[in-house]
């Protein structure tokens, strides 16, 4: 029953027809545009096939920066990191009031797959994200952004670094990437406008951290093939620490790629699809006591599913992953007795496999050498998702019915430090809320997978004083995504996939429960597409591609208010229209709620 055959992993036929699309890329502003102290990106042009996004860009401040050079012009043929060696820059001794990296790609045209791209300086993770795919006829021009102002005590320093794009180049894969990378480092002003020469109150001033401890070594990610394999490292952290977060990025690969796709390991063969269930989570344990959870972000690359999908409007964050903040502020009281201490990052259900990159940011209070204090709670309890299956077999091998995961777990870290000012108490806590539910329905003729997945992070922290008075914040992280996945046999033999996929990443920051002050972001895209194939799956053609992106941005706070949204639509793999508007509904209601 060659029909029922689900088209072997979703991301093959990237190689059969990424050589026959198209992608070009606007050049990225940096002089804002609508609404100060953001940096709107150009607007696409009706009819662009390129590369068109609506992701807003690292704002930049107005004082001329010193640019370090890491890599220029460097060709991305092999499987070869690109190592450069690394100095801040003398011009602008830090610190510095904002660094911001800044990589502009391009491939020429031909066929290709996605590759994922990173940067890492001194074993840290600048950047990390995917490429987009070329066509027969004109190859992707892109540009990446990150402000990694975060990393600034790292970058005082020299460091080895490199850039990465592993890519295979051949008589059938013709697809050369180019690249380049900066880092722009902006100085902070004194009282006179000058330099100024108290480093540690300016530091503080500016709320950076005093130090970065990457996971990684090696200049590179580490690979992750199962929930028993970790990224870990060892530290002996300093004794005066006052916060400590840690930020990931875990990049589904192989096997793992399409991870929200799979089944639970017994119903796998039967619905042609991986096992581990359609649930990952990434665990954090501090000397092997789980201590955080973090979120594995859905992401799609540009060969994924279909690749037309993504053309021109790639998918959420595929070319720029946004790591996951992981507040181990309330553990820093045992973490500063001048012991070693080994921090772990794993993966949940991971089957094979996962790249992953961390780096630990943590503050000190230069002014005191050593400081006390207490953990209170580590209430982490461990991952338990619920999972049920309701099938049923048919005559003509018909499979119908649905197979559900789903996790809710509820977490809370508390801990306080004495510091010169009396002690300070901070607790974390966190609700991590994980549901994706798939239809099938499976014959002779027909593989249709629905999937809705729903994922989100509600994060409350409480940070109190002496004086008994607590400051609140609100975080919330969510990242759902609908696919609907139909294959079906024509009568002929050929075949019809039709793919509609929607991605929304939404995350904002609410201080005291009040929607007066913080800040959001939504990036919202969906596409549509169907494929033709021969009955030896032969790509045919395809038809009625349709896309859009909706990105918006909302901060109220300090200074005016910031508001960008712009809508891209896109037909037939070409822009169709583009509008800009102020709503700025992301912070509404009084009480913070969304």
């Amino acid at each position: 029953m060659r029909g029922s055959a689900k088209f072997s992993q979703l991301t093959v036929l990237g190689a059969v027809v990424l050589g026959l699309l198209l992608p070009l890329a606007a050049a990225r502003a940096r002089d804002g545009g609508a609404g100060e102290g953001l940096n709107i990106p150009p607007a696409p042009q009706i009819g662009q096939q390129n590369v068109a996004s609506a992701d807003l860009l690292v704002a930049h401040p107005p004082t001329r920066p010193c640019i370090v050079t890491l890599f220029a012009s460097d060709t991305f043929n092999d499987y070869a990191p690109r190592p450069f060696a690394y100095s801040p820059p003398a011009d602008c001794p830090g610190l510095w009031a904002k660094v911001v990296f800044v990589a502009h790609f391009n491939e020429n045209p031909g066929v290709q797959f996605d590759r994922t791209a990173y940067v890492f300086i001194g074993n840290a993770a600048l950047y990390f994200g995917t490429t987009p795919e070329p066509t027969s006829t004109v190859g992707p021009v892109w540009t990446v952004e990150r402000d990694v102002t975060a990393y600034s005590a790292l970058l005082a320093e020299p460091h080895s670094g490199a850039a990465t794009i592993f890519n295979i180049v051949n008589s059938t894969y013709t697809g050369v990437i180019h690249g380049s990378g900066y880092l722009y480092f902006y100085p902070l002003a004194g009282p006179r406008g000058e330099r100024g020469s108290d480093d540690a109150a300016r530091l503080a001033s500016a709320d950076v951290p005093s130090a970065v401890y990457p996971l990684n070594s090696g200049n590179q990610p580490s690979y992750l093939d199962s929930p028993a394999n970790a990224l870990a490292r060892q530290f002996v952290f300093p004794t005066n620490m006052t916060r400590m977060y840690l930020l990931i990025t875990a990049q589904s690969q192989i096997g793992d790629e399409f991870w929200y796709t799979c089944v639970p390991d017994q119903y796998a063969a039967e619905l042609q699809n991986c096992g581990n269930t359609g649930y990952r989570q990434v665990v954090v344990q501090v000397d092997g006591r789980t201590v955080a959870y973090a979120p594995v972000s859905p992401w799609i690359y540009t060969g994924g599913i279909d690749p037309f999908l993504w053309q021109p409007t790639p998918g959420a964050q595929t070319l720029n992953f946004t790591p996951y903040r992981v507040n181990l502020t309330p553990l820093v009281a045992e973490l500063d007795d001048g012991e070693p201490h080994t921090i772990s990052v794993s993966v949940y259900n991971d089957g094979n496999y996962f790249s992953v990159a961390a780096n630990l940011l943590v503050y000190q209070d230069r002014q005191v050498r050593a400081l006390s204090g207490a953990v209170t709670a580590v209430d982490v309890p461990a991952l338990d998702p619920t999972v049920s299956a309701d099938l049923s077999s048919g005559s003509a091998g018909l499979i119908s019915g649905s197979v559900t995961v789903s996790s809710a777990v509820h977490t809370r870290l508390a801990g306080y430090i004495d510091l010169p000012d009396g002690l300070r108490r901070t607790e974390v806590e966190q609700d991590f809320n994980f549901a994706n539910r798939q239809n099938y329905t499976i014959n002779s003729t027909v593989y249709d997978q629905q999937i809705a997945l729903a994922s989100s992070v509600r994060t409350l922290t409480r940070v109190s004083g002496a004086d008994g008075r607590a400051a609140v914040k609100v975080r919330t992280w969510s990242f759902p995504l609908s696919l609907d996945y139909d294959q079906v046999e024509q009568a002929n033999g050929d075949y019809d996939i039709t793919s509609t996929v929607l991605q929304h990443y939404a995350a904002s920051r609410l201080p005291s429960f009040s929607a007066a002050a913080g800040r959001a972001v939504s990036d919202r895209v969906q596409a549509e597409d169907t494929l033709e194939l021969d009955p030896s799956f032969n790509f045919l053609g395809h038809s009625g591609m349709s896309g859009s992106q909706q990105f918006e941005f909302q901060s109220r706070g300090r200074g005016e208010p910031l508001c960008y949204e712009r809508t891209i639509t896109n037909l037939a793999n070409a822009v169709a229209a583009v509008h800009d508007a102020r709503h700025c509904e992301l912070l509404r209601g009084d009480d913070g709620r969304h």
